[in-house]
């Protein structure tokens, strides 16, 4: 029971955004699970399969751009199990997107305008809940988008490590400030298969109770901030923004 509920725990946070490294083409991946860890009884791997983020009606599509790995220890005096990185990792992983439109708006291949995107964690996922007993979570995770392109350089971001998008991905039901209003995540289709153990398939995380920041470092001396915040309507206050994100996730004791 107890794995099963950092299981659901680390669907939420593998829902989102990441993060250090690259994300895995296969499912499950466990190649890189910290077996020989003390303490580490079992190997877990979420992986996004399609999803998207809205900021104002601007949709970014996430699809299978995001993944949690890593391994998992016996729960210890009522806390659940630990989160156990692969080596050298924060075991958040995620590939580049693209932003729609690039930074002119449109979809034509002009020099300079498509723009890639990467999710980073801007501080620990903290504020994790069990909601009496029954298998819905939440989990907060700050969170800072990288952009790169050659006219917003290498330090374009929206957020920043003291600012960030706080983002608290669930399983149940959002609460979230007009004009949005609530929606629901699932658990998906519960299975098992004695080569990649207990899995989760079709699992949705939502949030759209979430503000984000405006444009920080992008362009010389930040002078094309602007351009970037007119683009994506930023900031934007919560009750304007949605992240839905659809994920397998698969759980296997060593």
């Amino acid at each position: 029971m107890a794995i099963r509920k950092c299981l659901v725990a680390l669907l939420a946070a593998g829902a989102l955004l990441a993060f250090a490294g690259v994300a895995s083409a296969e499912f499950p991946n466990y190649s890189d699970c910290p077996r020989t860890t003390t303490g580490v009884i079992a190997c877990i791997d979420a992986q996004s399969v399609s999803g998207s983020l809205e900021i104002k009606g601007f949709t970014v599509p996430l699809g299978e751009s995001l993944e949690i790995r890593g391994g998992l220890t016996e729960e210890v005096g009522g806390n659940g199990p630990t989160f156990v990185p692969p080596t050298g990792t924060n075991g958040f992983f995620s590939r580049q997107i693209n932003v729609p439109g690039g930074i002119l708006g449109i979809e034509f291949p002009i020099p300079g305008n498509a723009v890639l995107a990467t999710a980073q964690l801007a501080g620990p996922a903290s504020s994790l809940h069990f909601r009496f007993g029954v298998p819905i979570t939440t989990i907060r995770l700050p969170v800072k988008v990288k952009l790169d392109n050659p006219i917003l350089g290498s330090s374009c971001y929206i957020g920043t490590d003291s600012n960030p998008a706080n983002i608290n991905l669930t399983t149940g039901t959002t609460s979230p400030p007009p004009p949005n209003r609530p929606i629901s995540g699932s658990l998906g289709r519960v299975s098992f298969e004695p080569a990649s153990g207990l899995e989760l398939l079709g699992a949705t995380s939502v949030d759209n109770a979430f503000a984000v920041p405006g444009a920080t470092g992008c362009g010389f001396l930040g002078i094309a901030n602007p351009l970037v915040n007119l683009k994506l309507q930023l900031p934007s206050e919560a009750g304007n923004n949605t992240m839905i994100v659809t994920n397998n996730v698969a759980i296997r004791h060593i």
